[in-house]
């Protein structure tokens, strides 16, 4: 670890962080491959206008996202923990989205339906939206040592509670570990969209979600 260093990144680290997002965490996460997401990401390559791209920059701007760089090349990121302050996304328009992104957004939406976890923990909080190491480097602890520095920043800004949507085994065994509370839970393949149809097309029958957290 002594070669890698964890920060919040600036402006100049953004095209990296998209370029790592897009070609390597968001073409393996299971929202995004079973939703569809993936494939059409894959077609139209990284594009930094668009509404997904979009979400991502401002959720920068929040400065409470981190990154892990490799020292000998600053260039590279290693892995990223995408926080922001947790909020209410009802007023969200989602209709501007892709009918894969409507279907991520829809089924985080009813994961969380029924826990308001702002008011359990009588307090702001942060939410971890994405948390991912490029796939080369896995196994080696870089999401443990950027989730425990999203805990420390969390709590530096007074915030009473972490929380985050875990979507792998390896995400879901280490918030376990760490002390996360399960608020639920559910296969992809239970997801319909409003006209019936599957949110999640090509999930598995393993293939599922839970909303987590952590109170700070």
């Amino acid at each position: 670890m002594d070669n890698y260093t964890i920060s919040v990144p600036n402006e100049t680290h953004y095209e990296a962080i998209g370029n790592f997002l897009f070609e390597d965490y968001l073409q393996r996460e299971r929202c995004c491959v079973t939703s569809g997401l993936s494939a059409e990401m894959a077609e139209k390559g990284l594009d930094m206008t668009n509404n997904t791209s979009g979400e991502i920059i401002s959720a920068l701007q929040e400065g409470l996202t981190l990154i892990t760089v490799d020292n000998k090349d600053p260039g590279t990121i290693v892995g990223v923990a995408i926080n922001v302050k947790a909020k209410d996304d009802t007023d969200l328009e989602i209709s501007n989205f892709p009918r894969s992104r409507q279907a991520i957004m829809k089924f985080v939406k009813h994961l969380k339906e029924g826990h308001d976890i702002t008011k359990e923990c009588s307090g702001q909080g942060l939410y971890l939206w994405m948390l991912g190491v490029k796939q080369i480097h896995c196994g080696k602890g870089f999401a443990r040592r950027l989730t425990e520095k999203s805990i420390e920043l969390a709590q530096q800004h007074n915030m009473s509670f972490i929380s985050s949507v875990a979507s792998s085994a390896e995400t879901v065994h280490l918030f376990e570990n760490m002390g996360f509370e399960t608020k639920s839970e559910m296969k992809f393949q239970e997801f319909i969209m409003d006209d019936q149809m599957p949110g999640f097309p090509d999930a598995t029958p393993l293939d599922k979600a839970r909303f987590t957290v952590k109170r700070l």
